[in-house]
């Protein structure tokens, strides 16, 4: 599986809720329409005590992950008009945003219990060495391919560079407490989210 990550920040005369929303009910369907797309999740970063300062210092509001079977389906994307609505929409909310592109690795399959708030990792360690930690309800390393500006975007580009990125989840804000405090120190960067599944169009 082939996941296109973006690492998006608001424009700073754009409030966090009104991004938010707008990003769900407006852009979020835009991007439903993209061809090849399999699965669509919008993670938005909540303000927590969690959150490491590395992760403070990028002021990143969400991470979307746009997931494609192979490269194939992800180009049927790129250079579509589904994707120019996009990125002209982009450009009321969206004040920098960077592109990742990254294979899929499910290390711990994501249980039905895992709820919709999750940790999102930027340079974390070997995200092997997180598979024991207890009360783990899923963990997918996306493996970096290649990082830049999100294609044909007037969007100004955010300059951050991540070599490995993952994705944590469990039953509860407890549990998620209780493993950031044991991750932190070995993570550059380390956000709270909350995850949005968005239904592609068939």
């Amino acid at each position: 599986m082939i996941a296109a990550i973006s690492l998006m920040r608001r424009q700073d005369q754009v409030p966090l809720a009104r991004f938010r929303r707008h990003w769900l009910d407006v852009h979020g369907p835009l991007v439903c329409k993209f061809a090849g797309l399999s699965r669509y999740m919008q993670c938005h970063v909540l303000d927590s005590p969690l959150t490491t300062p590395a992760a403070r210092a990028l002021r990143i509001d969400g991470f979307p992950i746009l997931f494609f079977a192979n490269d194939a389906d992800r180009k049927l994307a790129q250079g579509s008009p589904e994707m120019d609505a996009c990125n002209v929409d982009s450009r009321l909310f969206v004040g920098a945003v960077s592109r990742v592109s990254a294979e899929t690795e499910e290390i711990v399959p994501r249980a039905p219990s895992a709820g919709g708030i999750s940790l999102l990792l930027l340079d974390p360690p070997d995200p092997r060495t997180l598979a024991d930690t207890p009360r783990l309800r899923g963990l997918t390393n996306y493996r970096v391919r290649g990082q830049g500006a999100a294609p044909n975007s007037t969007v100004p580009h955010l300059p951050v560079h991540v070599s490995a990125m993952a994705h944590a989840w469990f039953d509860n804000v407890v549990d998620i407490e209780e493993a950031a405090a044991a991750w932190v120190p070995a993570c550059a960067a380390l956000f709270v989210v909350e995850e949005h599944w968005l239904d592609p169009v068939r």
